[in-house]
């Protein structure tokens, strides 16, 4: 699941939605955490132990999800969603464009401080 966290999607993915999803089913979330609604996905897991949940960000209750759902839940430490390889090449590219302009004719269009 990979959606925009706006007013129309926080706390939209729930049980109902959840709960259509088939047996042996993992949820992947690479959206922000905040379009979960947290307390309905423990219901679900809760109930169903065939349902599994992996994110690239810890939900706010991380200490319930591992506690409860060992072996079924998992999450990176840090915001992997935009950590592609060609993510990563293009912040070089622009990067270094940025530090060129700035030697060659002054441009601090994008200065930091």
């Amino acid at each position: 699941m990979h959606i925009p966290a706006n007013e129309k999607t926080k706390g939209s993915i729930g049980y109902d939605i959840l709960s259509k999803m088939p047996k042996d089913a993992v949820l992947v979330n690479t959206a922000r955490k905040e379009v979960i609604n947290e307390a309905e996905m423990v219901k679900l897991m809760e109930e169903r132990a065939d349902f599994s949940y992996i994110s690239d960000i810890a939900p706010v209750n991380k200490d319930v999800f591992a506690e409860k759902f060992e072996g079924r839940f998992f999450f990176t430490p840090k915001k992997m969603g935009a950590q592609t390889l060609e993510a990563n090449v293009n912040a070089g590219v622009a990067g270094a464009e940025q530090i060129a302009a700035f030697i060659n004719n002054g441009d601090a269009t994008y200065k930091v401080n």
